[in-house]
């Protein structure tokens, strides 16, 4: 059975994710952002709870409203994508598209930007054109998925640690031809919103990446994160690492994709990700494989409608794409 919860303006469903919607006053936007800013603390406390907080029924309509929205949430300072590489493109200033990846391509559960030290404390999505099949922003509890992984495998990515290697290329004709049949490898000027060596070196050394200019400028990123982390809050062990998401293999892929990234992406310094433990061993593919079988297993799908906003804890809450058809645009923001 729900839990219902009920605070002014809002009653509230208690599962995964944390279900808000208007209670039976009419809402238009002004009053939404006055019910939002009386009552930060009590919806801060419920996303530490639950890690997933979905809006749903409110009056949101464009990418400003959303912006306004999340400023209202009070939970921390927009961030821009700096350090990620997956494909989109911003919208205005600190909003972005979420992953233009292939309507094909399933993304497994991770937390964004897992990999860099400075990484946002908050992930948040909104429903502008609902797919017409499928195209969830799935989600899966980082709590629950540490607690789920075979021993041996945790213990060995929790001791260990590990290093995540990109290559992102700066002006290539055939990475930019590519890229127009199908958006998968990012230059460093879209990584790192410059087209300037300075600024890119100076992102490097606060996020604590090491870096080298190779041949024709492209530029290699290397950092060592661990794999398991403590919520700065709560104190809860959490799984935190996107070690899947760096191999490319047939799960992750599937068959045909895969082929493709072994005959362009993995020649020399031209491979998009590496993974390793960061004393240097190889991640094998069985552990590999085995954490994608558990983030199946822990997914959860809850099906866009228009409008929508969904919060996400980035370190308690875990987030993919499933594919779809049909026109799809969710857009996205993180805060610290």
């Amino acid at each position: 059975m729900k839990n219902m919860i009920s605070i002014e303006g809002f009653k509230i469903e208690g599962h995964f994710p944390g279900v808000i919607s208007p209670d039976q006053k009419i809402f238009d936007y002004n009053a939404l952002i006055t019910t939002l800013e009386a009552h930060k603390q009590t919806l801060h406390n419920l996303l530490l709870k639950y890690g997933a907080l979905l809006f749903r029924g409110f009056p949101i309509e464009h990418a400003s409203h959303f912006a306004t929205f999340i400023e209202s949430l009070g939970l921390g300072s927009f961030v821009n994508y700096i350090g990620g590489d997956s494909p989109r493109d911003k919208v205005e200033d600190k909003v972005y598209t979420s992953t233009e990846a292939p309507p094909a391509l399933h993304i497994p559960l991770h937390q964004e930007l897992s990999f860099v030290k400075k990484h946002p404390r908050h992930i948040y999505f909104f429903c502008e054109i609902p797919p017409v099949t499928q195209g969830e922003t799935i989600i899966g509890d980082a709590r629950q998925i540490y607690k789920a992984l075979h021993p041996e495998v945790r213990q060995r990515f929790e001791a260990k640690g590990l290093t995540y290697t990109s290559n992102y290329y700066y002006q290539n004709k055939i990475m930019r031809l590519m890229n127009k049949i199908q958006r998968s490898h990012k230059s460093w000027t879209e990584v790192f919103e410059t087209h300037k060596k300075q600024d890119v070196e100076k992102q490097c050394l606060n996020n604590d990446f090491t870096w080298q200019w190779t041949k024709n400028d492209w530029l290699q990123i290397q950092q060592t994160r661990p794999a398991v982390i403590k919520h700065p809050e709560t104190q809860e062990t959490v799984w935190f690492n996107q070690a899947h998401l760096y191999d490319f293999n047939p799960q992750l892929l599937g068959w045909p994709r895969y082929i493709g990234a072994k005959l362009f992406y993995f020649r020399q310094y031209t491979r998009l990700h590496e993974i390793m433990f960061a004393d240097g061993d190889k991640v094998s593919r069985q552990d590999l494989y085995h954490i994608m079988d558990v983030l199946k297993q822990n997914t959860v799908a809850f099906p866009w409608q228009k409008n929508d906003v969904m919060v996400l804890d980035n370190v308690l809450a875990m987030h993919g794409r499933a594919p779809f058809t049909g026109k799809r645009r969710i857009l996205t923001a993180l805060t610290s």
